[in-house]
């Protein structure tokens, strides 16, 4: 039988609305029903039942009333023509169901004595089970889940040793915006049909999704062409296309000249860690301006870095001149050093400027401003409230509409650090598939700031340079974690930056 689903996933996503408005056109298009779709996309979960779990034999599925309880109704009816001992949970009775999903129930209820319980949820003990299949809402959800599916989810959570496998979307998750509600389900392993949904990519949303497998039911192809996006997810090796190769006679000054700016007192690590990270991302040249007290921290055992302290924020204009872009924000602080030397860089520099930690604080204080052509903001999730607290009463957990905001905001490559970090220009967006949760150590991002500055001083536009810069980045920390998740630190990643940039 034709293997359905893939692990090999597509480059490029969607909002999951997109997906409900046009599967139906495109199914047309390609001369495929839709009911013929959801028996394609029950037989896909189907398979992966058999490949992933192979001693399963007792499967427990919940239902709710749309499409997804359809996919589930077509798993339930697979498995007891193959002799699986299976229970359906319907959420939903049989007269809520209509069109393809009702079709579905009528598939599985010609089974003599269907295995199906109406209430909302069961107190079964895990051990009757050896996977569970959630379908019990789709991409439609939005909003806080009804007390009947909360608790169905609850108990499928509290079941620590069955795995799960999620009907394209995971109970509870906004395929949209990647915002996750109260209880929503813990998959192992989703199975995404005909086109990735972006909001199962990046964020919280991330860590319930499980191992994401995709099955395009034959209409991914014209899918694909036919309908437009500006969602990426592109895979390290095809962003690493657009890194110019070297050629022999290739001297320093082609490659570019990066400032790093900050190491205010006490705080001298900050920035030696992203000058590092430049030179290690393969810039010609790399200056540091930082506190006067700093310098020689800053350039034991990296005498390759050019160290210049700033006794009076002044002197930070004659290094300007000479820098082809600007990192600014690593240790520099908040105080009336930092801000003197903030101000005149926004005032003074027409290369790009790479803000980040402090910068970032800093720039969210200011009234107004504006920033050079091709310069980049790198938040996090506190960072990014605090530079939208503006233009935004009430926080928003969507982060493809946070990070737009942002990047039209200051017309500005624009980055939403995180599980899936975006990266984006304008309404062009990339999803990154590296990263790791061994990243979750200090100067990290100081790291991720020099090597994005690297990369734009060897001439790479700012929008490839810092999808570029955070794949590198969360591969570097994945390709090394095998010696420990914890106590990874930040310098580690040095040497495999190095060796990935090649």
């Amino acid at each position: 039988m034709k293997k359905m689903y893939t692990d090999n996933l597509p480059q490029i996503a969607y909002a999951a609305e997109q997906v409900q408005q046009h599967e139906a056109q495109v199914a047309n298009t390609c001369g495929i029903a839709m009911f013929d779709l959801m028996k394609q996309a029950g037989l896909a979960v189907y398979q992966v039942i058999g490949d992933v779990y192979p001693n399963a034999s007792r499967i427990l599925i919940f239902t709710g009333a749309g499409n997804n309880a359809g996919d589930g109704y077509i798993v339930a009816d697979l498995a007891l023509m193959d002799n699986y001992q299976v229970t359906v949970v319907a959420l939903k009775a049989p007269e809520c169901l209509t069109g393809d999903a009702k079709r579905a129930f009528e598939l599985f209820s010609r089974h003599q004595h269907a295995p199906i319980s109406w209430h909302a949820f069961i107190n079964d003990s895990a051990a009757d089970y050896d996977v569970v299949i959630d379908a019990m809402l789709g991409t439609g959800f939005s909003g806080p889940l009804k007390d009947s599916f909360s608790n169905a989810c609850a108990w499928v959570n509290k079941q620590h040793n069955i795995p799960v496998i999620a009907v394209d979307v995971p109970t509870g998750v906004n395929a949209n915006s990647s915002q996750v509600c109260e209880q929503a389900i813990f998959a192992d392993v989703t199975v995404s049909f005909i086109a990735l949904k972006q909001g199962l990519l990046t964020g919280l949303a991330k860590e319930h999704v499980g191992q994401l497998l995709f099955a395009g039911l034959g209409i991914d192809d014209t899918f694909s062409i036919t309908i437009p996006t500006a969602i990426t997810f592109k895979r390290l090796s095809y962003l690493k296309e657009a890194l110019a190769k070297r050629s022999l006679s290739t001297y320093k000054n082609q490659l570019g000249h990066v400032l790093c700016i900050g190491g205010n007192l006490g705080m001298a690590g900050a920035i030696r860690l992203s000058a590092e990270a430049a030179l290690r991302s393969g810039a010609g040249l790399v200056s540091v301006a930082t506190h006067p007290e700093n310098c020689a921290l800053v350039q034991q055992g990296r005498y390759e870095l050019m160290v210049h302290g700033m006794r009076s924020p002044n002197e930070i204009t004659q290094l300007i001149a000479k820098a082809s872009v600007i990192v600014i924000g690593p240790g520099l602080g908040q105080d009336e050093w930092s801000r003197a030397l903030f101000k005149i860089v926004l005032n003074k520099a027409s290369v790009p400027v790479i803000i980040d930690a402090d910068g970032l604080n800093l720039l969210a204080s200011l009234q107004s401003t504006s920033l050079p052509k091709g310069s980049v903001l790198t938040p996090h999730q506190g960072e990014m409230k605090r530079l939208l607290s503006a233009t935004k009463n009430q926080w928003c957990e969507d982060r493809f509409d946070c990070v737009r905001t942002l990047a039209k905001m200051y017309q500005a490559v624009a980055i939403y650090k995180g599980p899936g970090t975006l990266v984006c220009e304008q309404d062009r967006i990339n999803i990154n598939q590296t990263g790791s949760a061994a990243l979750a150590s200090a100067g990290m991002g100081d790291v991720l700031s020099g090597i994005i500055a690297g990369l734009i001083a060897q001439k790479m536009n700012a929008f490839e340079a810092t999808q570029l810069a955070v794949a590198i980045h969360g591969a570097a920390a994945q390709n090394i974690e095998h010696l420990g998740s914890r106590g990874l630190l930040a310098s580690d990643l040095f040497p495999e930056i190095r060796r990935l940039i090649g």
